[in-house]
């Protein structure tokens, strides 16, 4: 992700982001957001709704935070770690299922271009990509009927040009 998208987190969610670019013997948040751009708006989306329930969580007695450990892309799809300090139980799996649920979302997200996107392969590397996308990168859809469908674009796209 862009020093300056990152930035725009930082500055909405200092207490999650309290890590990033620290030493990276101590955080893996050393190095930023290991993602594409595309997936600002599921991160925004995500640390919006947990900030939101560790602020309304936290009383004069008890003090519930998110700290992010690492954002990453693995095998094509967002990983979010992170540290929750202060929650009970069923207030981590709230705050497990708001991770899940951006996850998720990112097996159909573009990391690219934020648009919808479907799961790539190029040799051993795994990307969710929007078509324009994976044709840039000369990636190909991991599900058959949709690289067959790409591929009947394809056609069509060099028929247009060539006539």
């Amino acid at each position: 992700m862009t020093r300056e998208l990152e930035a725009k987190l930082i500055k909405k969610y200092p207490k999650i982001l309290v890590d990033i670019y620290g030493d990276p013997r101590q955080t893996c948040m050393a190095f930023g957001a290991e993602c594409g751009d595309g997936w600002y708006d599921l991160l925004d989306e995500c640390m919006n709704k947990m900030q939101y329930l560790c602020d309304l969580w936290s009383t004069n007695d008890k003090e519930v935070q998110v700290v992010g450990n690492q954002i990453k892309e693995k095998f094509g799809t967002l990983r979010f770690y992170i540290s929750v300090h202060g929650a009970n139980e069923i207030e981590n799996n709230i705050i497990d299922d708001i991770i899940s649920e951006a996850e998720r979302k990112s097996e159909h997200t573009c990391e690219v271009t934020g648009e919808h996107g479907e799961p790539c392969k190029k040799g051993g590397w795994y990307r969710t990509l929007s078509y324009q996308q994976a044709r840039k990168d000369g990636y190909i859809a991991c599900n058959e009927s949709t690289e067959k469908y790409w591929k009947e674009k394809d056609e069509k796209e060099t028929a247009k040009t060539v006539s």
